[in-house]
């Protein structure tokens, strides 16, 4: 069983030093991105598995394919950072048995319909419905973008959205 060490919502996914730092605090040796687009793109594989830190090892699998290998064997071994790109594929791979007791936030870009909560993070109101569904059933929830600044939590990021 392979030790789920930081749940990251991130549409960057790895990249510089952001993902380096968090990488490093999480003590994690492998990175497991679960996006359905994604895992059919072979070169972009290659290119994030390029961009992963040396001693991390890098998969991308479809929502599917992370229940199943959760089921299988609770993602084998190693220090794991589960890796999403958007809320609606997180709240999937949650409902498919993945435990997230703990999400955090670190970049998603504003875009027409999106509220800009902090920076680098924007929500509309279907990601808000998902992360308050998630919330309900237990998973802390919250917005870290870097290290060095302090974390924003569920209530706040809804007062934030409520404006």
């Amino acid at each position: 069983m392979a030790k789920i060490s930081l749940v990251r919502l991130d549409s960057r996914l790895i990249h510089g030093q952001v993902i380096t730092k968090w990488v490093k605090i999480a003590k994690a040796n492998r990175i497991i991105i679960i996006d359905d687009e994604l895992s059919k793109d072979d070169f972009m594989v290659m290119i994030y598995a390029a961009a992963a830190p040396k001693n991390v090892s890098v998969e991308i699998i479809s929502v599917d394919k992370a229940a199943e290998e959760w089921e299988k064997d609770e993602f084998g071994t190693g220090t794991v950072m589960l890796l999403f790109k958007d809320v609606e594929s997180c709240m999937r791979t949650a409902q498919k048995g993945v435990p997230i007791s703990s999400l955090q936030i670190g970049g998603i870009p504003n875009e027409p319909g999106r509220v800009t909560i902090l920076r680098a993070v924007s929500l509309n109101q279907a990601d808000m419905d998902l992360l308050e569904e998630m919330h309900q059933k237990g998973t802390e929830i919250y917005i870290h973008i870097i290290p060095e600044e302090p974390r924003m939590d569920f209530d706040k990021i809804k007062r934030t959205f409520e404006g």
